[in-house]
């Protein structure tokens, strides 16, 4: 049996931040506008799905991942937990929603990994760049109703010197 391995700081980062985005707001901040916070209220709950990962430089796997969001107007708190083969990672995310931008901070928790967070909400989609010591990318969530939700995750790899697309995940009620 292969002995699991800790994803980088740097993939453990992706996952959060682009489930992340959706995430806490302090009690003086701003409230979402309408269709923000419609976006924001979709998300509350457990969610279960799958998708991939490929790091920079590494074979793609198969994850499976848990994301629970809570919301209380427009403040949102998200956990989140994958877990393939040789990857596994844990983290958490609080953003601010201000109109229909957000921002905050995310945490990894096995790699202790920390960045900030800021973006957008768009129709059905968050649109969010993570920045930290270890990674730097770009989330693309797409909301589908109140069942369904997906993210794609792009990483800056300074090697070609552009993002490269490195995760895929599927979620569902």
């Amino acid at each position: 049996m292969k002995r699991a391995r800790y994803l980088r700081s740097s993939l453990a980062g992706l996952v959060i931040a682009a489930s992340a985005m959706a995430a806490g707001v302090s009690p003086a901040a701003a409230a979402c506008n309408a269709q923000a916070q419609s976006l924001l209220n979709d998300l509350k709950g457990a969610w279960r799905g799958s998708g991939t990962v490929k790091p920079i430089g590494g074979a793609q796997e198969r994850i499976s991942c848990r994301v629970d969001y809570r919301t209380s107007g427009p403040r949102v708190s998200q956990n989140i937990s994958c877990a393939g083969t040789d990857y596994r990672f844990d983290a958490s995310a609080d953003v601010s929603c201000e109109n229909s931008n957000v921002s905050g901070t995310w945490t990894e928790k096995v790699a202790n990994n920390t960045g900030r967070v800021k973006g957008n909400i768009r129709g059905n989609r968050l649109n969010i760049e993570v920045d930290g010591p270890n990674f730097q990318g770009r989330f693309a969530v797409t909301i589908n109703g109140s069942s369904r939700h997906s993210l794609r995750i792009t990483q800056f790899d300074p090697g070609v010197g552009r993002h490269v697309p490195v995760a895929d995940v599927s979620l569902r009620r």
